[in-house]
């Protein structure tokens, strides 16, 4: 990869964009691209923009903190004659009834669902919604549990795949998201350590699996979920068991040039979670290099790229420790960011369509 984009700035850093090229402005962390930790969103946002210059799309990004003034926003959207907007899923523009207020600026507004905490508080699959999934069971109260998040708004939404929960939205589209960034190798040593993400369960969890491996003799390379509270408290519990010997802890890395690090010479990856994943980086990152998955059976996307699941944590453990070098990676998938790309370039072009003509008959 090359070095990261700066926020403002044209498809090659270098002048004014051209007033014929489909716009689009993505939401980006306040750390931006220069962090050495950066996760999944990042790693999505900057494979996406990338992509979409290619396309002829000019792709330019905001911090977080600029966003937080939504009329400045507005005015830059509306100044910089932007075609599509991209806040990131927990943007205050998606917060009570905000969208309401700047009708220019959310027209144009489309809404990636990387995360599911609009709709579950503790990040757990969504409830299948009794008013819009055919043979959902009624619940206490029938109306639609995605109400707050205004499925009504005029906001588009991007689902990476299509689930129950994402059925609420009618101005919604599925788009995947790709593992490509890496290249297509195969590092796997059945010989070598057991690769784990902690910090997506609870810490009794993260030393149940720790305590199983190191039973069993099996040498282990630990990475975290950083950004979760048991993530922060796994890392205690490691660094406490690492004294002993038998585990390699990397307390962050940076996927662009440590991947060999993380997954090189490794039999398997495992991650536990008790998350409703969207989408999981890591995990299609260790199928991009070879390395075969194993995960908890209802985590979201997550089954989609393991080659061993059990339903708890016990029974995952017992799976890595019996089948771990003998399992088999899953195939690599055949979507890559250039099509990704391809496909939120009509995205954004259809929505700025869409928002002129609005505009266009309110003015008759």
């Amino acid at each position: 990869m090359s070095g990261p984009p700066v926020p403002g700035r044209t498809a090659d850093g270098s002048g004014p964009p051209s007033s014929s090229a489909p716009r689009a402005l993505f939401e980006i962390y306040d750390e931006g691209f220069a962090c050495d930790t950066w996760g999944g969103v990042e790693t999505a946002l900057w494979s996406l923009a990338e992509g979409l210059r290619a396309h002829g799309v000019q792709a330019d990004f905001y911090l977080s903190s600029e966003g937080a003034d939504l009329e400045a926003l507005a005015e830059r959207v509306a100044r910089e004659r932007t075609d599509a907007v991209f806040p990131l899923v927990e943007s205050a523009l998606f917060r009570g009834d905000q969208w309401r207020r700047l009708p220019a600026l959310h027209r144009r507004v489309a809404r990636i669902w990387h995360d599911v905490s609009h709709l579950t508080s503790d990040l757990t699959t969504p409830p299948p919604c009794p008013a819009h999934t055919p043979g959902a069971a009624p619940a206490q109260d029938a109306g639609c549990p995605a109400t707050p998040a205004h499925p009504d708004g005029p906001m588009r939404e991007v689902f990476l795949r299509d689930l129950p929960w994402t059925r609420c939205f009618p101005d919604r589209t599925y788009i995947p998201w790709a593992a490509d960034h890496l290249p297509a190798e195969s590092l796997r040593d059945v010989g070598g350590p057991v690769v784990i993400q902690l910090g997506k369960t609870p810490v009794e969890d993260a030393e149940r699996c720790l305590t199983r491996l190191l039973e069993a003799r099996l040498p282990v390379r630990v990475v975290f979920a950083t950004w979760s509270r048991q993530g922060r408290a796994a890392r205690e519990l490691v660094h406490e068991r690492a004294a002993s010997g038998g585990i390699e802890v990397f307390d962050t890395y940076d996927i662009r040039t440590d991947w060999k690090r993380v997954y090189g010479g490794a039999r398997l990856f495992v991650l536990p979670s008790v998350f409703h994943e969207t989408f999981n980086f890591a995990a299609a990152e260790a199928v991009q290099l070879g390395l075969p998955v194993a995960t908890l059976g209802d985590c979201g996307a997550l089954p989609g790229f393991a080659s061993l699941t059990a339903a708890t944590i016990g029974d995952l453990m017992d799976r890595v420790v019996a089948e771990g070098a003998s399992v088999r990676p899953l195939p690599r998938s055949l979507t890559g960011w250039d099509e990704v790309a391809h496909r939120y370039a009509r995205l954004i072009t259809t929505t700025g369509d869409r928002a002129r003509h609005e505009e266009a008959q309110c003015r008759t």
